[in-house]
This record gives C-alpha cells, sequence and structure tokens, in this order.
C-alpha cells in the first residue's frame, strides 16, 4: 500500500502513488547534500550563474510534460501552469544574471575606522518545506537564490502535488 496518493481535485481521479522514504533513505540524501554544500561552497558566482542559467533551460526542455502534470495535481488552468514555469525561467535569468553582483564583497567607509566590508558566504543545507499552491514557483523562488548564494538546498514538496516536485528534482538534477 502507498503512503501517498495524488488526486486530479478538478476530476477526482487518482493520478499516481507514492511510498515515503526510509530514514535510511532520508539520512542518505542528507549527507548528499552537506557532501554538495562542501563543494557547492567553493564554486565562483559566475560558474554558480551559469549552472543557474543551465537550470532555466533545462526547465523550458520540459515544460509542457511539466505544466501537464501541475494542471492535473494542482486542479489548475494549463495556461496558469505555463505562466508558473515561465516565471520560474525568468527567476533563473535574472540571479543569473545579477547574482554576481549583488554577491560582490562591499567595502564601505566607516567613520574612525579603515574600512568595513560586506561579504556574503554561504551557510549550508536550506531545507523548504513547500505549499501546493504553486508546485513549480515555489521551489524555484527559494531554491535559486539559495543555490547563487551556495547554499545546498533540501525540499519537502506538498504531498499531494508529489509527481510535479519529483519532476523538478529528476530533471533539475540532469543539469
Amino acid at each position: 500500500m502507498s503512503d501517498i496518493t495524488t488526486i486530479n481535485p478538478t476530476t477526482g481521479e487518482e493520478i499516481s502513488n507514492y511510498n515515503y522514504m526510509s530514514n535510511d533513505e532520508v539520512n542518505k540524501i542528507v549527507d548528499a547534500s552537506h557532501n554538495a554544500f562542501l563543494e557547492w561552497r567553493t564554486v565562483s558566482h559566475e560558474e554558480r550563474g551559469r549552472v543557474i542559467k543551465s537550470i532555466g533551460d533545462k526547465l523550458m526542455e520540459y515544460k509542457e510534460e511539466l505544466a501537464k502534470l501541475m494542471t492535473e495535481e494542482r486542479g489548475k488552468l494549463h495556461s496558469q501552469s505555463m505562466q508558473e514555469i515561465d516565471l520560474c525561467k525568468a527567476i533563473c535569468d535574472y540571479t543569473a544574471e545579477n547574482g554576481v553582483a549583488s554577491l560582490a564583497d562591499d567595502v564601505r567607509d566607516i567613520e574612525s575606522m579603515k574600512k568595513g566590508l560586506v561579504t556574503y558566504q554561504p551557510i549550508g543545507i536550506i531545507y523548504g518545506m513547500q505549499p501546493w499552491n504553486f508546485p513549480a514557483y515555489q521551489v524555484f523562488r527559494y531554491t535559486i537564490a539559495n543555490l547563487m548564494a551556495g547554499n545546498s538546498v533540501l525540499l519537502k514538496h506538498a504531498s499531494n502535488v508529489t509527481g510535479s516536485g519529483l519532476l523538478i528534482e529528476k530533471n533539475s538534477s540532469r543539469v
């Protein structure tokens, strides 16, 4: 028996079934995310921007598949699902284009001191628990900025849009 069953809220029809991860699976994912963070934090801002741009490009390769699934799981209009994915692509493009400058060190003159320095450093794994209403946007709005900052990201998606979360994960990991 499955732990999660996704249902099309428009038709009431079953879409798919999923099982919860075991504790061992979760621990392996957390360990892998930490190891990814240790490597990712050393990657230059410029290279992070290139990777983020490629995530947005990859998203467009499976846009129709994701929009269809989001429409089924969420019950939103197909046109709204397509717009949501376009917004996610725009987040990737904007972050790739502006992230390097936004994260640059900022030297400031401080009265009666030589200088001050504001610098941005990654902090580790960012865990996100996401709602169901925007299955892609909610993921991209927090993931992309945190990846640009050098963090790794874990996601716990709402159970009724499990398929959308897994599809995003599957295709984003192929970048």
